[in-house]
């Protein structure tokens, strides 16, 4: 893992069309530029704290599950690097997490060595040896408190597809291909408790999909 600093990682991420949603002093919020094939999945946990306020169409998968689903994406993809970068900035992200990633030894390095990086959002750049330690970060987030400020962006240079997690137990995962959106449907249907089939409506340019509960 290495710390690629944000405008040397946002000038390889910005081609296949990452781009900032809100950019306030707490939080960075990113998505993907929308086209006609563009999709978004929005998950939940289905111990959200705030399930009374999402929509009914939302799906809800185990929180313990939620990280197969994104583990599942990068194996699928053959990613060659996968860069995370934080909503909040690293200090808050390894105070976060800290506990939970405690037993790796490679994220302890990195946090011990990490000083500049600490109130910055810089890229932290995993290479497929390493995406082991992303599965057990996602994890580590999605039981992290529910502050937004220890979320994550996951990205990469080889195709069009952002994934966001949040502690709170929401997953929103972005696509900019056809065949990504359906590769990640299939997921999505295959995780699902409910096993319920996945149908789109239009959103602007792009589809918000989701999986409607029976």
């Amino acid at each position: 893992m290495e710390f690629v600093q944000f405008d040397e990682a946002w000038r390889v991420l910005r081609p296949v069309g990452v781009e900032v949603v809100s950019h306030t002093a707490n939080e960075l919020r990113l998505s993907l530029t929308e086209n006609p094939q563009s999709s978004c999945f929005d998950i939940a946990s289905s111990d959200h704290p705030a399930q009374a306020r999402l929509p009914n169409d939302m799906p809800r998968i185990a929180r313990g599950t939620l990280p197969t689903i994104v583990e599942a994406i990068v194996h699928k993809l053959h990613l060659t690097a996968a860069y995370v970068i934080p909503v909040g900035h690293w200090r808050q992200l390894f105070d976060g997490v800290a506990q939970g990633m405690a037993s790796n030894e490679k994220w302890r390095a990195t946090d011990s060595e990490a000083t500049v990086e600490l109130n910055t959002r810089d890229a932290l750049k995993f290479q497929p040896a390493e995406f082991h330690i992303l599965r057990d970060l996602v994890k580590c987030v999605l039981a992290a408190d529910d502050s937004a400020t220890h979320g994550i962006a996951i990205a990469t240079t080889g195709s069009p597809i952002l994934i966001e997690v949040m502690p709170a137990g929401e997953i929103a995962i972005y696509t900019g291909r056809s065949d990504l959106a359906a590769l990640v449907r299939d997921l999505v249907a295959h995780a699902s408790a409910a096993k319920a089939p996945v149908t789109e409506s239009a959103e602007g340019s792009s589809a918000r999909v989701s999986t409607k509960a029976k």
